[in-house]
């Protein structure tokens, strides 16, 4: 099943996939701001993102190029932290684990001198936790409902 389900950089005219799956209501439910996004302001966000030496953003996509998710990193100094969304239509597949340790595998490839990986995930969202204690992601704190795992690369 991976092998039909590909990550590459992500590409200017991903903006409106990656607006509206940021807006739906199970992907708000577990980020750190829940409310909706505007579209000028994502609009701005992206484009900061896009060109921004300290971001590496990977779209998942299948054979035909459809848009199907998103994994997002910020990078400062030897760590970066991990962004994961991922469309309705692939998830509960256990596709997440492989896309995310080829994610950290792309992005060691590219930033060598990363040491860390940081993932902040709710508490109550069960399938992430389990997805990164899967992976080796190791849980370092617990403050107002969000978690913080740390990966050492």
């Amino acid at each position: 099943m991976e092998e039909n389900y590909f990550l590459r950089k992500a590409k200017d005219e991903d903006v409106n996939d990656v607006f509206k799956l940021s807006n739906e209501d199970y992907v708000r439910k577990y980020s750190i701001n829940t409310t909706e996004i505007d579209w000028k302001e994502h609009k701005a966000w992206f484009e900061n993102i896009m060109n921004s030496d300290n971001h590496i953003f990977y779209v998942v996509t299948d054979r035909t190029n459809k848009f199907l998710g998103q994994l997002r990193y910020r990078v400062e100094n030897e760590m970066a932290t991990i962004s994961i969304s991922l469309c309705k239509s692939i998830t509960g597949r256990g596709l997440s684990k492989t896309l995310v340790k080829n994610s950290i595998e792309l992005i060691s490839e590219e930033r060598y001198e990363l040491k860390k990986i940081i993932a902040y995930v709710s508490n109550d969202n069960i399938a992430s936790k389990k997805l990164f204690e899967s992976i080796g992601f190791i849980l370092q704190e617990n403050k107002k409902a969000m978690l913080k795992y740390e990966y050492f690369i």
